[in-house]
């Protein structure tokens, strides 16, 4: 099925759009719930709650902008719903960049892989922020916006994170943001 008749079906409630809709694009969706849940078995649940809304919901698609794009956004902002239901979110200061430097192609790749790994033992209000910003691409007002906190304390949360980054790969450098977008695997279509 093409995306316009799984739009159209979905729309439509039919089932067979729904499903393709599902096998289409669980992997993509899936890889944006991997970065905001704390493991594995908490992204899928995440992914299962996004499918749910993205399905009842399709029919507020406009049709404008990628529909890609728009069930990230319906998918991150589930994934932040099911986070605040979990958990009380704390907000913590951080401030603006960290970096970290690179040298060869195969070092780049290692040093994603074990930022991205690191990412994931960051307290929630870190590796949301940071994932936010650095991979989603959020400014610090729609942090601030999407998980009630003060610009201030998103731009506190991103740069504390990325000293923590940086002071567990004892690194200075280049900016993460780069390290991170390396990945297409991580990276959300705008």
């Amino acid at each position: 099925m093409t995306e316009a008749e799984i739009i159209r079906g979905c729309k439509a409630n039919d089932r067979r759009a729904q499903k393709a809709l599902v096998d289409t694009y669980s992997p993509y969706l899936y890889g944006i719930c991997v970065r905001y849940a704390v493991d594995r078995a908490y992204a899928k649940d995440c992914l299962q709650e996004s499918l749910i809304r993205i399905i009842s919901k399709v029919d507020t698609y406009k049709e404008q902008g990628k529909f890609k794009s728009w069930m990230a956004q319906v998918t991150a902002m589930k994934c932040l719903e099911l986070i605040r239901k979990e958990k009380k979110h704390r907000s913590e200061e951080v401030e603006d960049q960290l970096n970290i430097s690179t040298g060869s192609h195969v070092f780049d790749k290692m040093r994603q892989e074990e930022v991205m790994l690191f990412m994931e033992s960051l307290p929630d209000n870190y590796r949301i922020s940071l994932n936010m910003f650095l991979v989603e691409g959020y400014s610090h007002k729609d942090i601030a916006e999407r998980l009630n906190i003060t610009e201030g304390s998103s731009r506190s949360l991103i740069t504390r994170g990325r000293k923590m980054i940086q002071e567990a790969f004892n690194i200075e450098g280049t900016n993460v943001r780069s390290i991170v977008k390396k990945n297409p695997t991580l990276r959300v279509a705008k």
